[in-house]
């Protein structure tokens, strides 16, 4: 359990869902054949980048273990 407090400081389970929901609701969009506002798909983009991005800094500046 202090792992995921830790991991919510850190708003990475934050990002990781707002990430999966964008994602889950333009699918479901392509899926049922609805068009897709590019309103939403310049958001998820901005999401996705931020995710990828934060994963990089946070993976970095983690210590080896050894």
């Amino acid at each position: 359990m202090e792992t995921f407090w830790s991991l919510l400081k850190e708003s990475i389970i934050v990002q990781a869902t707002l990430t999966l929901g964008f994602s889950a609701a333009i699918i479901y969009m392509m899926i049922a054949g609805q068009p897709i506002p590019n309103e939403m798909m310049a958001a998820f983009t901005l999401l996705l980048g931020f995710w990828f991005g934060s994963k990089q800094k946070f993976d970095s500046t983690r210590q080896p273990k050894g």
